[in-house]
């Protein structure tokens, strides 16, 4: 059995992520104060977000994340990092869904 892999330039890789957003499975759209929902960055181990001019990265959303993975409950994220309970519930489902070694899509170990 044989493999190819294909290179693909920035902005090619930038469209492909814009047509597939369940690419980057270490985001999760979310509208915060503002009221604008976006997609934001969970984990930056998530190598195909990191590489997307299309997410946001706030850091208290991050925060809430490893929080959330520590087992943090979606009013206390809400109150003590001043995000919509929606948000912080959506992390936490997001969190308890993936466990600790989050959604990444990088290189795995073997």
């Amino acid at each position: 059995m044989t493999s190819t892999t294909a290179t693909l330039r920035p902005a090619e890789l930038s469209a492909l992520l814009r047509d597939e957003p369940s690419t980057a499975r270490g985001v999760l759209r979310l509208a915060l104060r503002d009221g604008v929902e976006r997609a934001y960055l969970l984990d930056p181990r998530d190598f195909a977000a990191t590489t997307s001019p299309d997410i946001a990265y706030d850091a208290r959303v991050h925060a809430a994340y490893i929080l959330a993975l520590q087992g943090h409950r979606p009013a206390w994220l809400a109150q003590h990092l001043d995000l919509p309970l929606p948000a912080a519930d959506a992390i936490c489902a997001h969190a308890e869904a993936h466990g600790p070694d989050g959604p990444r899509n990088g290189p795995t170990a073997a």
